[in-house]
């Protein structure tokens, strides 16, 4: 009878053993399912922050292309417009030039118009 019972207490101890065995095997799956999980969870999370930071990037270079473009369209604009008041300024030049010329041609022919009336009178007088 001693035998007996010594044989079931190692039966059920045995058995106890067998059923912590399985639920710290279960444990250890249910951690490591939860580790691969996470490390899942991380590489998506990562994955979107690069693809994100890669977004960044892209508009970051886009929009200094924008603004060397934005600049050298600037740049542009004011030598044409310069050219332009160049040309105005020499335009008016020329007219001032040329208007000059023609005070100066008129107050010449004023003259000798009044030499040859002087003349004529003297002639006559």
């Amino acid at each position: 009878r001693k035998q007996s019972a010594s044989a079931e207490w190692k039966q059920s101890a045995m058995r106890y053993s067998d059923a912590v065995q399985q639920q710290l095997q279960q444990a250890m799956a249910e951690r490591d399912q939860q580790h691969v999980a996470s490390l899942e969870e991380q590489r998506r999370a990562e994955a979107e922050r690069d693809a994100v930071q890669r977004q960044l990037q892209q508009a970051m270079v886009e929009r200094d292309q924008q603004h060397v473009a934005s600049q050298e369209e600037q740049r542009r604009a004011e030598a044409e417009r310069d050219a332009v008041q160049q040309q105005l300024q020499q335009a008016m030049t020329e007219r001032d030039q040329q208007h000059e010329a023609l005070l100066e041609e008129q107050r010449q022919a004023e003259e000798e118009r009044d030499a040859v009336q002087q003349a004529a009178a003297a002639i006559d007088g």
